[in-house]
């Protein structure tokens, strides 16, 4: 039987690449770790400066991390997906290319403030970003766990979804 895929999905900032590292150390088996953000920041994005070339250059990142997802999900070890679902036609695309391998959905949330100061420490994220992202990330999204990473390390978070995956597995 394959390993599973653990899906984070939350807003930039929310804590899903570090809650990501935490899973591959912790979870005593190798895990791979794909996230939006490797494929979307494939490009030079100051070297993109007209508008509607960097909408297509966005979207060809966010299609071509789906079209990954499926190659990963076809190979033997887990994968932890860091995902910001922002569209229905994404939420379609990374469950299609999960199709076939068992997935636990997890919500990654955190108020909105704690979010936008962790932003505004980060040289790499806009400042509104996630504020811009915060009420549309979750909407129609159905979770099997949900963690708060304003009250909870990402170690923290990481053993939670472990345990949760080990219940449900016995």
């Amino acid at each position: 039987m394959l390993p599973d895929i653990i899906l984070l999905n939350g807003t930039s900032s929310a804590g899903k690449s570090s809650i990501a590292r935490a899973l591959q150390r912790r979870a005593g088996i190798p895990l791979l770790h794909a996230s939006l953000d490797t494929f979307t920041d494939m490009f030079l994005w100051e070297a993109v400066t007209d508008p509607a070339e960097r909408k297509a250059c966005h979207a060809a990142g966010v299609n071509n991390f789906h079209r990954a997802l499926a190659m990963f999900a076809a190979g033997p070890f887990g994968v932890v997906v860091d995902h910001l679902i922002l569209l229905p036609a994404w939420n379609d695309a990374t469950r299609a290319a999960l199709a076939g391998r068992r997935v636990h959905f997890i919500g990654v949330r955190c108020p909105l403030a704690v979010i936008e100061t962790r932003e505004r420490a980060r040289p790499d994220r806009n400042p509104g970003m996630a504020a811009a992202q915060f009420a549309h990330v979750h909407r129609n999204q159905t979770y099997d766990l949900e963690v708060d990473t304003s009250l909870a390390t990402p170690e923290e978070c990481a053993d939670r979804i472990l345990a949760f995956i080990r219940t449900r597995a016995a």
